[in-house]
């Protein structure tokens, strides 16, 4: 009898411990609102934005992460479609940012590839594809990029990712009025839908 007494009163504690201690999902920090994000980020910080191409070439912003740590100068990074592609310079245009080829950049694709397509070089870019790009951005408004991905595949699994683009580099500017963050040239214009998260809260 007493024991059963002991197995009742385990059994009660348990379920106020469970009742009063916070779940996983509570104890996270909640996502920034933009109004938030734009109070916190500042130029010269490096962070990664997401967001959805509009026909000006700025971004509605889908998520803000501010980064923290140390980042080498070539380690900016770019995911667009390609929007132009120049032969005789040997560049292309993702939005509106020019992109340079380093001489020893190396060409990857996403997957197997089908035997149709390669990437291997500069010759295997097309217009509308989806490439993923890390490198340098210069002082001159120019992208150097030392490795591309061939990204496209993707496109085929999830189709809204040609009308979006992804970056991870320094922050231009930060206009709290106009609610927008420069990252390369691209302003990302923030809306109520906008998450942000950073390590530094």
């Amino acid at each position: 009898m007493q024991s059963t007494r002991v197995i009742v009163l385990v059994l009660l504690t348990g379920l106020v411990f469970a009742a009063v201690s916070p779940s996983r999902a509570q104890s996270r920090k909640p996502f920034m609102r933009a109004d938030e994000i734009l109070a916190t980020i500042k130029p010269g910080q490096w962070a990664k934005l997401e967001g959805v191409v509009q026909k000006d070439f700025t971004a509605l912003c889908k998520e803000v992460e501010i980064l923290t740590g140390d980042f080498l100068d070539d380690e900016w990074g770019i995911t667009a479609v390609v929007q132009q592609i120049d032969k005789e310079k040997k560049e292309f245009t993702l939005l509106r940012l020019p992109v340079k080829i380093n001489k020893d950049a190396e060409f990857e694709m996403a997957g197997k590839s089908d035997g149709k397509r390669e990437f291997k070089g500069f010759d295997d870019l097309k217009v509308g594809m989806l490439v993923e790009l890390e490198g340098t951005y210069l002082k001159d408004g120019t992208f150097l990029a030392k490795e591309i991905d061939d990204e496209t595949a993707k496109v085929e699994r999830e189709p809204a990712l040609a009308g979006e683009v992804e970056v991870m580099g320094r922050v231009d500017k930060v206009d709290a009025k106009q609610r927008t963050i420069t990252v390369m040239g691209i302003a990302f214009v923030l809306t109520e839908k906008t998450k942000g998260k950073s390590v530094i809260k």
